[in-house]
């Protein structure tokens, strides 16, 4: 318990705010899950070694992907021949896809680089192709869940590993 107060108090704070809120059961039961998983010693050693490392690589996934659409959206605005527009409806939804992606990361993505560290350690020699290989394989399942962003999740599976890759050289 010692130590670990922060910790115990911000679960509390989740589990009160998801019994209180309408949000969907099966929601609730993931979201209830993540919660019980990340209560294990051993997936939170993992997941804050290296100083955070997963975690700003599913950060840094969240803003490069917004980016990246930012940067799609004024290249296919110009080769339609239209103008880019910078109303409020591209500002919020350049914020909303910010917002899914980054849920999106961290619920989907940090669950995945863990599962995909812990298998590919098991192949010293191809790890980071067998690593690659689980991100981009496990991001691609989500057609079978939500066919509409299954691009996206790959894009964001792919740029998840390559940050992930590259910060791993850093440590």
């Amino acid at each position: 318990m010692k130590g670990n107060f922060i910790f115990i108090f911000t679960m509390m704070v989740v589990i009160f705010i998801l019994l209180i809120s309408h949000t969907p059961i099966w929601e609730m039961i993931l979201l209830g899950l993540l919660v019980f998983i990340f209560q294990i010693p051993a997936i939170r050693k993992a997941l804050f070694k290296d100083d955070y490392r997963k975690i700003k690589a599913a950060f840094y996934t969240s803003v490069c992907f917004t980016i990246g659409l930012i940067i799609f959206y004024f290249a296919m605005s110009i080769f339609d021949g239209g103008v880019y527009r910078t109303d409020g409806e591209v500002y919020l939804f350049i914020l909303m896809a910010f917002l899914f992606s980054l849920i999106g990361n961290f619920l989907y993505g940090l669950p995945v680089s863990l599962v995909a560290e812990v298998i590919s350690m098991k192949f010293p020699s191809g790890r980071v192709c067998v690593s690659g290989l689980i991100h981009i394989g496990l991001g691609a399942v989500t057609y079978v869940v939500f066919p509409e962003l299954s691009l996206a999740a790959v894009c964001c599976a792919v740029i998840f590993f390559l940050i992930d890759e590259r910060m791993r050289k850093d440590y």
